[in-house]
């Protein structure tokens, strides 16, 4: 096709319209994995957010969503501290509107509005088709493959972790929130497949208990685990090569030149819960 000018247009798609062109846009580029998505799909995560509104940037042909980054507003709690970071997710571009380094482009207008606005670092989580421009374009770091494993037994936060998820009772009832998800004693848990739960995460009892709307569930013997950094029993095995997912890449950048540590595959403790595939 003719390449034309495209527009580089900020979006925190408070307008409806915004997100049903991205909508549009996300389902064109899914189809032939037979994914189909819902303005609700991403309402939730860009608007209803309780940690605050998309960070985002849109490459726009006309009226049309031809590629598109957002980084999500977080807390993670680093050495103790409460920090303000986002995660990078939505990252799309339409077929023939590649090669043009789109992704990159839009990526570092949003890291541009992140440092004005005094978020710490991104991090996301990158398929095979992304990873290679977030860490040439974009000053990203890969921190390591998250863990992908199916057994049982008892999966537990281990201690002196720098890096960890910081919940609120109001950002953990957002998460939870599906009513596929219960609890187990500190475990919070879903519904994956008959008999299998997936572990979303380990969470404070005490911070549990202040949402009254995650019930208590049955018990699933066996369990999917994603992640990285959970003290994960012998009984709990890699899913094999040819059970097809996503390679879960995790990637990090700084935002404050070096005043805060590097995140690294040993010092996180990262769940399920903590991104968006479920």
């Amino acid at each position: 096709m003719e390449e034309r000018d495209l527009e580089i247009k900020f979006c925190d798609f408070s307008d409806g319209k915004d997100l049903e062109r991205l909508i549009a846009t996300q389902n064109e580029v899914y189809r032939q994995r037979g994914l189909k998505f819902t303005p609700e799909d991403f309402g939730y995560w860009y608007a209803d957010n309780p940690e605050g509104r998309v960070i985002s940037f849109n490459a726009m042909d006309g009226d049309r969503i031809v590629a598109h980054e957002a980084l999500v507003p977080e807390l993670m709690e680093v050495d103790g501290r409460t920090v303000k970071c986002l995660r990078s997710m939505g990252s799309v571009t339409l077929p023939e509107y590649r090669g043009r380094k789109l992704l990159a482009i839009l990526t570092n207008k949003c890291i541009e509005e992140a440092q004005k606005r005094g978020y710490e670092f991104v991090y996301g989580i990158a398929n095979g088709n992304s990873i290679h421009t977030f860490l040439k374009y974009c000053g990203f770091s890969l921190v390591g493959k998250l863990d992908v494993k199916f057994g049982f037994g008892k999966i537990r936060e281990p201690k002196g972790k720098v890096y960890r998820r910081a919940w609120t009772p109001e950002s953990l009832a957002w998460r939870t929130g599906n009513p596929k998800n219960f609890r187990r004693g500190n475990l919070v848990l879903t519904r994956f497949k008959p008999g299998v739960s997936a572990v979303m995460g380990t969470i404070d009892e005490s911070l549990l208990d202040k949402v009254p709307s995650l019930k208590k569930g049955c018990r699933m013997a066996v369990r999917l685990y994603v992640g990285m950094g959970a003290d994960v029993p012998p009984t709990f095995l890699k899913v094999p090569k040819f059970v097809k997912h996503s390679p879960f890449n995790l990637i990090f950048r700084d935002l404050t030149g070096g005043q805060i540590p590097q995140m690294t595959s040993s010092n996180l403790f990262y769940q399920l819960m903590d991104f968006d595939v479920a």
